[in-house]
């Protein structure tokens, strides 16, 4: 089983993996050359956080879904305590090299599934029952997955945020109004399928890079500048030189360019909500008593 950094960060262990390190980097959790020279969590990290949440909410019966497997690091280590675990995702590739680690792993317990959480066909195969789904820097909970979760399941998802500023200098995020109503969307999009908070905890620290040219390499492996739903538009030397300038200048400090990021962890619990409490109540009217009454106006 492979190390786990303070940044959940992980070595490759095979050609496989090696080549998908520098494809992807910190999207998949893994170690590389041009990962920063210095991260400060000023405490627990995320990643060890969400390992303990896990850790707790596991045991020998437990039936677990992982949205966003990638290459099978959090899988693994789960699927060693639990009953089975079913992994999903997008990338084909990613899905390979998670295959061969539970290959590795001896493990026989655990179903790979390749395919996008929010496509119908791909969600209505999977098996039904999850007592635990997580997701680590992945998708969150849509409805037809909820359907798939027990009755009492948990769901742990961590939210990675923009790093302060550095899309909006590079031009990766459109110029629309942006509306300051709702703090914690993560809160309401959950709760939009039945799922509502047991704890949220929010994580501030820095990342430093030691020049111009080691960022390039870091944001060159695409996931910092990426939007997940807009067209993928990496770093080009030609086209992002200036901006990248322009960055480190604003956060040159003497430990090196710094990057502000932001991670929250949540645990969420299955409930329903009570939109007409009195509905239902002895004595009381139905939603088609209310209904005929509104037509009778």
């Amino acid at each position: 089983m492979s190390h786990c950094r303070e940044d959940g960060r992980h070595e490759p262990e095979t050609e496989l993996e090696r080549a998908l390190a520098l494809r992807f980097g910190g999207y998949a959790s893994f170690i590389t050359p041009n990962d920063p020279i210095r991260t400060d969590f000023h405490g627990d990290s995320p990643a060890r956080e969400f390992d303990r949440l896990l850790d707790r909410y596991l045991s020998s019966q437990t039936r677990v879904l992982d949205l966003g497997c990638g290459v099978g690091f959090s899988l693994c280590r789960v699927a060693r305590r639990a009953a089975s675990v079913t992994g999903i995702d997008l990338q084909i590739e990613l899905l390979e090299a998670a295959r061969e680690r539970v290959s590795r792993s001896g493990l026989t317990n655990v179903e790979l599934v390749a395919g996008d959480t929010c496509d119908a066909a791909t969600v209505a195969a999977l098996p039904e029952g999850f007592d635990l789904a997580f997701s680590r820097r992945g998708p969150f909970l849509t409805s037809a997955l909820a359907e798939k979760l027990s009755a009492d399941a948990l769901f742990i998802v961590e939210l990675v945020q923009d790093f302060l500023g550095l899309k909006e200098v590079f031009g990766r995020t459109p110029f629309l109004p942006a509306s300051s109503g709702d703090p914690d969307g993560a809160i309401t999009a959950q709760a939009g399928v039945g799922f509502v908070p047991v704890s949220s905890k929010s994580y501030w620290y820095e990342e430093y890079f030691a020049d111009s040219d080691h960022l390039a390499r870091n944001l060159k492996q695409g996931a910092p500048l990426q939007n997940w739903w807009m067209d993928a538009c990496p770093y080009d030397d030609e086209r992002d030189r200036a901006a990248l300038e322009l960055y480190a200048r604003y956060n040159a400090t003497p430990l090196g360019i710094r990057l502000v990021g932001h991670r929250r962890i949540y645990v969420f619990r299955r409930q329903a909500t009570q939109f007409y409490p009195v509905i239902g109540e002895p004595g009381r009217p139905s939603v088609g008593d209310l209904s005929l009454k509104g037509r009778e106006k």
